[in-house]
């Protein structure tokens, strides 16, 4: 009887000591972090969200996830309420987004900030109401709104592939291959006419390597003869040069005769016409009296006062 208490007050020390050390880690571990409260306003899904599910601004572990729960006063809105430490630069640009750790899907709150979080305007706390933030899309929603629109494509271009191999188009597509089949049969016999011309062009290159040869020998006498010629243009253009020299002599020899062979030759060409006007006179004469010619030319009429002269009668 004895031995059975014994072994009752061992079991009722051992339960009390199991229970100190239980409430002393608790106490021990208690979260002594003094938080403010925020809520998470969304009325997307919050799937592997948990309450005790870490909060992390930009990466850093902020806070925690105190109660997941709907919001009475609007239908299908979800409110989270968190607890973040104070110092957290919480904006009105701040919002949230569910990330996951791994694959394991458990999901926490990860809040970033759209503009500079240092400079911006912090979220006043009004007295009896708890600054809300929104809840945007996370990377896995995203890809899932993708992934829908990117089916809803899939689906259209299945469907307007579906339309495009109907019967009507499939004879047509056939058609469309047969012309090009033919075409290409056109095209083989066109390459194998043009094979000749083809084997002849390496002659035809030779050739217009030749001409090129010679059209550029012909270009390279062009420029000798356009330096020759320009040369040439200089020593004529030379104030010393030759041409110059013969015009000046042509100058000196017309000013020469202008003043002195021209009035010569015009006192001459005078004295000429009176010669030839005399010797006209002189054979005028001798028509009229030829026998002067052999007699002489008469002595003329005595006049007024001289011997012999003899005065006219009325």
């Amino acid at each position: 009887m004895e031995n059975r208490s014994h072994a009752l007050w061992a079991g009722f020390f051992t339960l009390a000591m199991l229970c100190a050390t239980v409430f002393a880690g608790i106490w021990l571990n208690r979260d002594k972090t003094l938080r403010t409260e925020y809520q998470i306003v969304t009325t997307r899904p919050v799937s592997g969200l948990n309450p005790q599910a870490a909060v992390r601004y930009k990466g850093l572990a902020v806070g925690r996830v105190d109660k997941i729960d709907f919001d009475p006063d609007v239908a299908g809105q979800i409110l989270i309420a968190i607890s973040i430490d104070p110092d957290t630069p919480i904006t009105k640009t701040t919002f949230g987004t569910l990330g996951y750790q791994g694959v394991t899907g458990i999901a926490f709150v990860q809040l970033d900030d759209d503009g500079d979080a240092e400079h911006a305007v912090r979220i006043a706390s009004v007295e009896g109401k708890v600054p809300q933030i929104p809840l945007r899309p996370g990377l896995f929603e995203r890809l899932e709104l993708s992934s829908k629109k990117i089916l809803a494509s899939t689906e259209l271009v299945t469907e307007r592939m579906a339309q495009m191999f109907t019967p009507e188009n499939q004879k047509t597509i056939l058609g469309a291959f047969s012309s090009t089949t033919e075409t290409t049969t056109r095209w083989r016999k066109m390459v194998e006419d043009l094979d000749p011309t083809i084997q002849a062009l390496p002659g035809m290159v030779q050739q217009t390597d030749k001409t090129l040869a010679s059209v550029q020998a012909l270009s390279d006498n062009a420029a000798q003869l356009s330096q020759q010629l320009t040369g040439l243009t200089r020593t004529l253009q030379d104030p010393n040069g030759t041409l110059n020299r013969a015009l000046t002599t042509v100058s000196t020899l017309g000013e020469h005769f202008q003043s002195d062979t021209l009035p010569k030759i015009s006192t001459l060409s005078t004295d000429a016409g009176a010669s030839m006007r005399s010797f006209n006179q002189t054979m005028e004469e001798l028509k009229e009296h030829p026998q002067h010619l052999i007699f002489g030319k008469p002595a003329p009429a005595p006049g007024p006062g001289e011997a012999g002269f003899v005065e006219p009668k009325n």
